[in-house]
């Protein structure tokens, strides 16, 4: 009996869609039960697939929650994304939006990013694949942050690395309060971000 991630009628295996299931389901488990809780079992079960489906994919439970849980933080953070935006005025309106629409917070992923946390601390690889992550991230923030200081956006004596570190940290905590508190204006922090990195000085605004 052919299972999901084995050829079927001679076509090529069904390996990518089979490996997302998976995933997405020991995303769900994380977050339901807590890292240490999941088994891979339980996971197969919920994707729908037999047991052997995970060893198939996966050197084992930690690589397969491991795996789970980079996906879920990079849609967080989500590099390719970043790399094309060209201003900071471009960039906070995503984090705006982002962090403005209460409605699209997944408690699957709010759940998975905290178990990840938790889980790096005591798991070195994962921390270092977390580590190397937002050292990226924070590259691309300190980037754009070098372009608007060459066109008079933003203080030019400021650091990139410590304004983008400045951005991703207020990023994160705009994220944190908004989850708690439904009445926090998000449009106004963000406009008093840009002013901050403005040094009172260069119009970051987009306005003419």
């Amino acid at each position: 009996m052919n299972s999901s991630f084995e050829q079927v009628g001679g076509s090529r295996p069904r390996s990518a869609e089979t490996r997302q299931r998976l995933l997405t389901a020991a995303s769900e488990l994380i977050a339901e039960a807590g890292w240490g809780r999941v088994t891979t079992r339980a996971v197969a079960e919920r994707a729908g697939l037999p047991l052997g489906a995970v060893s198939y994919h996966f050197r084992g439970k930690q690589e397969l929650l491991s795996q789970a849980a980079l996906e879920t933080v990079e849609a967080i953070f989500p590099l390719r994304e970043l790399a094309n935006v060209q201003t900071l005025v471009e960039l906070l309106g995503m984090i705006k939006t982002s962090v403005g629409n209460r409605e699209s917070f997944d408690p699957v992923v709010s759940a998975m990013l905290l178990e990840t946390l938790r889980e790096s601390g005591r798991d070195p690889a994962l921390r270092e694949r977390m580590v190397t992550l937002l050292r990226d991230y924070r590259q691309l923030l300190a980037e754009l942050v070098r372009s608007e200081q060459n066109r008079g956006a933003v203080a030019a004596d400021a650091d990139p690395a410590a304004v983008a570190s400045l951005i991703a940290g207020a990023g994160d905590g705009l994220l944190m309060h908004a989850l708690v508190d439904p009445r926090l204006d998000v449009t106004a922090s963000v406009e008093t971000l840009l002013a901050l990195l403005s040094g009172g000085g260069g119009d970051v605004s987009g306005r003419p």
